[in-house]
């Protein structure tokens, strides 16, 4: 599973009757190294952009599918909330 940033949707001139009811995000993908990676994730929960998700891929992102024959390789399984910052007082 990796973590990213929604950066944008895709959008498409014909809709796939393989896929249910969701959206094709752009993904920056973060890792500890570098931000350059990108991927486009099916995203059924409703991400919008500039939100944290947690992306899955392969099999595991397959197996949500109940139809066998999906053309999924991506998938959004989570919306991150932000960690609230917590302030300490010194005594």
């Amino acid at each position: 599973m990796k973590t990213g940033i929604v950066v944008g949707k895709v959008w498409a001139t014909k809709r796939l009757s393989e896929l249910p009811g969701g959206a094709l995000l752009e993904i920056a993908v973060e890792e500890e190294d570098e931000m350059d990676e990108r991927m486009i994730a099916f995203d059924p929960l409703g991400a919008g952009v500039g939100e944290r998700v947690l992306v899955t891929q392969g099999s595991v992102a397959k197996a949500w599918f109940k139809e066998s024959n999906n053309v999924v390789d991506a998938l959004v399984i989570g919306i991150l909330d932000e960690q609230a910052q917590r302030k300490t007082k010194k005594s």
